[in-house]
């Protein structure tokens, strides 16, 4: 065969033809043992890999939240939590639905607050809702309606004002606002614990000690708006402001009007059925009870009047200076005789001479004698303390702003009394937070002006207003007879009328 070949081809081209298969498998065995070693690797920084993207005109940056959709199922997103064990049924019930809340997927913080808390009041929360304890603004409300209270625990209200924030802020799509309000919703009253007893009878106000239970949750001080939420628990019974604060109060009364209603319900006072399906109370009495506790300042409307001329007052007036000068006088009797009082609900009340005192002493001390020497019926005082209130109105919790008008320096007020007669008088309301505390008030407050159990703005028939910034064209109160026909011959050439606050109780 091989000669065959040598013939057919000759020894040139049996040669070349050999060196060709021999290159061919050299070929193939060089290629196979390519394909069995492992490729070449190396590391390289993200930096630098991303340097080389973005030169390409192609590429661009991207935020990673553009990004989160590739891996995460947002209906199967769950925040990882331990069950928790509790015994009330209505608390269980709550866990579960705050597992369920979609606001809380991007809030976890405040979901795990609330489950403590939750916890906290099904250990603790069955205890009444209410507490009288000696300066706290529930110890001044009616016997009855304490009593009606009394039988809603704190684990109740305090899940029912919960119920009541998300209804009130899903109602008005303010989902954001939800979980930080659910926290002060479900703390608002972890002064009543009994394991709180203490810190209550300390600060003499079950917001303040509330404030202070829940600062020891743990994870509560790692909140974003921890001190908002601190704010609305301290004002619920006040002047609420803000995001959270204002809806706690709102969903506070519904959850207590809701109690009194049930509670009168169930004594079997007579109802009747209301236009709108619901029931009625007879006589209104569960919401007298929310106006008692909560002090509504609705009434009838007051015509505007012209804002006063501004007086410049920069000279001699100080706003610290003036709230020292009017200090001592609060709950201060000289005889029978006071300039101030204040209220378990955290408010003081100065007469118009209390003022014009500080005002004349602080004015003589910077050498202002035109203001300290003024008449006591110079028209110009008015103006004084007008400028003096409108100057305190810019300090944070001093003026009780929602109390009077923005044109007066004061508003009328009825003073109810547990022995005696009503009185009604023209008063400035304060904020007592710049006087120290209202508790320490309360406890050295003289029985006489213990006597006073309520005070209400007043507009009533015989009320004529004032002009602005005069504060004192108003009503003859019980205690201060109309004036004589020799006295308004006197008083012409000024204001025509005086303050009808009384500057004593007379006891009956």
């Amino acid at each position: 065969m091989f000669g065959a070949l040598r013939e057919v081809f000759g020894w040139s081209d049996l040669f070349l033809g050999l060196a060709v298969v021999l290159a061919g498998l050299a070929g193939a065995v060089l290629l196979r043992s390519r394909e069995s070693r492992p490729p070449d690797t190396r590391e390289i920084a993200l930096g630098e890999l991303a340097a080389c993207w973005t030169k390409s005109p192609v590429y661009r940056t991207v935020h990673i939240a553009d990004l989160v959709h590739l891996w995460r199922d947002e209906q199967l997103a769950r925040v990882a939590v331990e069950p928790l064990a509790v015994a009330h049924p209505r608390a269980a019930a709550f866990l579960r639905q705050l597992d369920e809340w979609p606001f809380f997927r991007t809030c976890p913080e405040q979901g795990a607050v609330c489950r403590q808390l939750v916890q906290l009041l099904d250990r603790e929360g069955e205890c009444p809702s209410v507490v009288d304890v000696r300066g706290d603004v529930e110890a001044a409300w009616e016997a009855n309606t304490y009593r009606l209270l009394a039988q809603t625990t704190l684990l109740d209200h305090s899940l029912g004002v919960a119920d009541q924030v998300v209804r009130l802020l899903a109602d008005n799509q303010a989902w954001h606002v939800i979980p930080d309000t659910l926290v002060a919703a479900l703390a608002h009253d972890l002064g009543k614990l009994p394991s709180a007893r203490g810190t209550l009878y300390a600060l003499g106000e079950h917001p303040l000690a509330a404030g202070t239970v829940l600062a020891g949750v743990a994870g509560f001080k790692e909140l974003g708006r921890k001190d908002e939420i601190l704010r609305a628990i301290k004002l619920h019974h006040k002047v609420a402001d803000g995001l959270l604060g204002q809806p706690l109060q709102q969903a506070d009364q519904l959850a207590r009007q809701q109690e009194l209603e049930e509670a009168m319900a169930a004594e079997g006072l007579q109802e009747a059925e209301g236009k709108e399906g619901r029931t009625e109370l007879e006589g209104g009495a569960a919401r007298q009870g929310v106006k008692e506790i909560f002090a509504e300042t609705t009434g009838p409307g007051v015509a505007r009047e012209e804002k006063p001329r501004p007086l410049d007052i920069a000279r001699w007036f100080d706003a610290a200076g003036f709230l020292a000068l009017l200090k001592p006088v609060i709950n201060r009797l000289d005889g029978r005789r006071f300039l101030a009082f204040s209220m378990a609900d955290g408010l003081i009340y100065f007469q118009v001479k209390a003022l014009e005192q500080a005002a004349r002493q602080q004015a003589e001390r910077a050498g202002c004698m035109e203001i300290a020497t003024m008449a006591a019926d110079d028209p110009t005082m008015r103006r004084v303390l007008f400028a003096v209130v409108q100057r305190l109105r810019q300090e944070p919790e001093v003026i009780a702003c929602h109390l009077i008008r923005d044109n007066y320096f004061g508003g009328y007020f009825l003073l109810t009394r547990r022995f005696g007669k009503e009185l009604r008088g023209y008063y400035t309301p304060f904020h007592a937070e710049p006087f120290g505390s209202i508790a320490e008030m309360e406890r050295t407050k003289p029985d006489l002006l213990r006597d006073i159990v309520k005070v209400t703005p007043w507009a009533g028939e015989e009320r004529r207003d004032c002009l602005p910034g005069t504060g004192n064209r108003g009503a003859q109160t019980t205690q201060t007879p109309r004036p004589s026909h020799r006295a308004a011959a006197a008083s012409r050439g000024r204001p025509r009328c005086s303050p009808p606050t009384p500057t004593s109780i007379t006891t009956t």
